[in-house]
């Protein structure tokens, strides 16, 4: 009986660490003060009928890329992010922007690019790849700096603001590309 118990739980906890939960391991610093460098998460495996709220920790990936991003969500489906040159401003919460912000606002046809910032230029930006073109007009709100997440789309931010790439970047992370939800750090 003991050996038949022990078989059932190690079966068990293959299946959950196959279909259920998944480890990651932290190489950046993007999330710290929260998650560091060397620290385990588990994500509990996303199902597509889950949604995710502000505040959850979740890992995805990104565009074409392979590699596994873990990032806090700050803006959700319907959320409004009024852009503006040092921050984003996400239902009041201000999120700054990094250095490496000012590479890609600089415009050829403004030699003192740092006077000069295209809210309009930057929403079709964070824009370009989460939405066809047609919805784009429905998602950029009237006075220009500001745009609305579209559905079943998150805008997720590195904890650690200087040191991650993310949304602000990236533009909007759909549904279909996270991988979990962090449910333990260790």
């Amino acid at each position: 009986m003991t050996k038949t118990f022990l078989s059932v739980i190690i079966l068990i906890s293959f299946i959950v660490s196959l279909f259920i939960i998944k480890p990651y391991k932290i190489m950046t610093q993007s999330m710290e003060e929260v998650i560091n460098p060397g620290d385990v998460v588990l994500t509990f495996k996303n199902f597509h009928r889950v949604s995710y709220k502000k505040g959850d920790i979740l890992a995805f990936q990104q565009g074409g890329n392979r590699t596994t991003f873990i990032k806090r969500v700050y803006a959700v489906a319907g959320d409004t992010l009024k852009l503006l040159r040092n921050h984003i401003s996400i239902n009041g919460q201000e999120i700054p922007h990094d250095p490496v912000f000012e590479m890609m606002i600089e415009e050829s046809d403004y030699p003192d690019s740092a006077g000069y910032f295209s809210a309009i230029k930057y929403s079709k930006y964070l824009l370009r790849k989460s939405i066809k073109p047609s919805q784009e007009s429905q998602n950029i709100i009237e006075n220009g700096n500001a745009i609305t997440v579209p559905e079943d789309h998150y805008f997720m931010v590195g904890d650690n603001y200087y040191e991650s790439m993310d949304s602000r970047f990236w533009g909007f992370i759909p549904k279909k590309n996270i991988k979990g939800k962090i449910i333990w750090i260790f």
